[in-house]
């Protein structure tokens, strides 16, 4: 299987950055492990194939796992206990790098900066806040000297964790703070993306503000 499109980008970050362990690649499929966040990633376009190869590496206790094919995804969800599933789309982004907000400032959080960080963002645990941090993968933003917000890069190198505070919403800071993300993946030599939920209309509605593009298919995160 060739590691291209926008479903697999998810792939092609780890391996490029070296994270990235081949499991198995065959020809209709590719097997993933990132030694950064854990994470499984598979690509195949047989079912029952699909099934076979997850069986085969049964033994590794998969905690955390993605596949790129919506079917296959919600019946591995079954076969192998996981308790909780993402189905979604992938949204990267392929033009120019962008031109920063004017009225944002930006810099990498650090340890220091963790309290207010989980304070206000909970949907990852407090570990991999910290794990999060020690890889400079945070951007706070700051407007008029006021910390407005901030976003980041998740273990396996998609773009989330945004959050912008209360007072500062509705005025384009979250837009702001991607577009600032975007311009640091590039810079770093790679394509931005991230992963959006089926039925958050919202996100998709800033993403294609963003000039995100949106797979047609849906991937499946899962774990346990």
């Amino acid at each position: 299987m060739e590691i291209g499109g926008i479903d697999l980008l998810g792939i092609d970050r780890v391996l490029k950055r070296g994270s990235g362990e081949i499991i198995e690649h065959t020809a209709s499929s590719l097997f993933v492990r990132d030694l950064v966040s854990g994470a499984y990633f598979l690509a195949c376009d047989d079912l029952s194939g699909g099934l076979s190869l997850l069986e085969r590496y049964a033994d590794r206790d998969y905690k955390l796992l993605m596949v790129a094919n919506e079917t296959l995804g919600k019946v591995a969800f079954e076969r192998f206990g996981f308790s909780e599933k993402l189905e979604c789309c992938q949204v990267a982004y392929f033009g120019e790098k962008p031109s920063p907000d004017p009225r944002l400032s930006v810099r990498v959080a650090d340890e220091k900066d963790f309290p207010i960080l989980a304070e206000n963002y909970r949907l990852i645990s407090r570990e991999e806040l910290k794990a999060v941090i020690r890889r400079g993968s945070i951007l706070l933003g700051y407007a008029g000297g006021n910390l407005v917000g901030f976003i980041g890069e998740h273990l396996e190198g998609s773009m989330g964790l945004l959050y912008v505070f209360p007072q500062y919403r509705r005025k384009g800071f979250g837009s702001a703070l991607q577009t600032a993300l975007i311009a640091k993946t590039m810079d770093r030599g790679f394509v931005p993306f991230g992963q959006v939920e089926k039925d958050n209309q919202n996100s998709f509605g800033l993403q294609k503000k963003l000039g995100m593009t949106c797979s047609e298919n849906r991937i499946v995160w899962m774990w346990k």
